[in-house]
């Protein structure tokens, strides 16, 4: 199914974030210029946190999620289920600050993030192209991006 034009803006960000959880995994990079190290590849994580993730995170819980509440039971268990990976993810961002075992968590924190894309992408937005009207997903794309400029990877390191 195609995209809708009001979804367009968040999967532009989804293909940031898909970027960076494939930077944070265990293995060899295949992208030139981005950090190597577990140390760098956390600092890159939680800049790339707060300047990107986090805020998607939380406008797609007061933004996006609230639109569809309520209209079918499976697509409130896919967002309940989402909300709880939002808390994984936050928990393993604040783990990057204390744990001994910085690449393991740094490549949970890489696998997590592209299931939780992909999940959204192939089945929220799926599910939303089905229950909200044309006019609702319209005015997504620009509500979002009034909240939410187009996300920006940190270069800096």
């Amino acid at each position: 199914m195609k995209r809708h034009p009001g979804l367009v803006p968040l999967s532009h960000d989804h293909r940031q974030m898909l970027f960076v959880a494939q930077m944070l995994k265990r293995g060899p990079t295949r992208y030139p210029d981005v950090p190597t190290t577990a140390t760098a590849k956390a600092a890159y994580a939680r800049r790339f946190a707060a300047a990107a993730l986090l805020p998607h995170m939380a406008l797609e819980e007061t933004l996006l999620f609230p639109l569809a509440s309520g209209l079918a039971a499976e697509t409130d268990t896919l967002m309940k289920n989402l909300i709880e990976e939002h808390r994984q993810l936050e928990a393993l961002l604040a783990e990057l600050e204390t744990t001994a075992e910085l690449e393991t968590t740094l490549d949970q924190l890489g696998v997590l993030l592209e299931q939780h894309v992909r999940s959204e992408e192939r089945q929220l937005f799926q599910q939303l192209q089905g229950l909200l009207p044309d006019a609702t997903l319209a005015a997504l794309g620009p509500r979002w991006r009034e909240a939410l400029p187009p996300l920006c990877l940190p270069t800096e390191a």
